[in-house]
Order: C-alpha cells, then structure tokens, then sequence
C-alpha cells in the first residue's frame, strides 16, 4: 500500500498545485433523520451512521453520541492525514492511535450560564506513530498533517455555518 499510496497522494498534491479550484473542490453531504427518542440515522453517500445519547441522558445507549463520533471524525482524519503525508514524504509509518479527550459542560447546553460553552472548552489529543523515523522527521509529518488535516481546521477554526429551519 505504501509505494501505490505514495503515487496516489502526488498525483493528488500535483492536482491541488495546479490551482484549479473546480478539480479540488469535494462535495460532501448526508442527512440525518431521528425519529423519535435520540437515536439518528446518519446517511452518508452508500454509509450508515448510527447516533445516539447514553442512558444517563435519556438515551438508549446503543451508539456513540454526537460529542464521541465528532472525536472519532477527529481521530480518523488526523490519522488518514498523517499516514497519506507519510506515504508523500515517504516516511515509513505503521499502526497510528489517536486518543482524543474533551469535557462538556451541560450549563452551556442548558444555557443556564452564558458565559460556560455548549461544545468542548477544549481538546487534548495525544498521537502515537509507529515508525523507526527520527524525531525531527515526525515532527515535520506531524506538522503537515496539522496543517492539512480538514476536520482539524473545521474544530479550529471558525467555519461558517448555516442553518435553516424548514416545516
């Protein structure tokens, strides 16, 4: 997988070089519907997703709730990041773990208090790489997989969103 995907991401870096917006640009849409209780059905191009809440919060617990599945997005696209950067630099990389930790506060959620946030006050995630690459080489794998990583500048930054309520 590593010499195919190692040509797969050039070409892709070369398409991304080239400047045209048009052949860059990826689509990604889904919706998701719940009908009743919190368990939600998330589709997603020919993918199903499932969502719910834990008992303690009204839920019945039979899949991770929103909060868990944004770290699992998280985890997933820091991780494929890193590995299609590693394949780019070719710098051999085994098993890649994310651990990712936050804390909510349901004060925010409640808006019982204004000034306490409804999402993470922050994140901490720890990444562990395999590979018998230095230091200095993981350090700037793990910069271009910061820098790269789309889900990571979502949480980052402050993407616009829209949102329209339809009966």
């Amino acid at each position: 997988m590593g010499t195919e995907l190692g040509e797969l991401m050039r070409r892709h870096q070369a398409i991304a070089r080239s400047g045209d917006a048009a052949q860059c640009a990826e689509h990604i849409a889904g919706a998701t519907v719940q009908h009743g209780g919190f368990r939600t059905e998330g589709r997603f191009g020919h993918h199903l997703v499932l969502v719910d809440e834990p008992t303690s919060f009204g839920g019945t617990d039979s899949a991770a709730n929103p909060a868990e599945l944004l770290l699992a997005g998280l985890g997933a696209s820091l991780s494929v990041t890193l590995r299609c950067h590693a394949a780019l630099l070719g710098v051999p990389v085994g098993r890649i773990r994310v651990e990712l930790e936050g804390d909510l506060d349901i004060r925010g959620f409640f808006d019982a208090d204004p000034t306490v946030r409804s999402g993470f006050a922050e994140l901490r995630l720890q990444v562990h790489i395999e590979s018998g690459a230095p230091p200095e080489t993981l350090a700037r794998l793990m910069a271009a997989a910061e820098r790269g990583c789309p889900v990571l500048d979502t949480c980052r930054g402050a993407t616009p969103i829209s949102i329209e309520l339809i009966r």
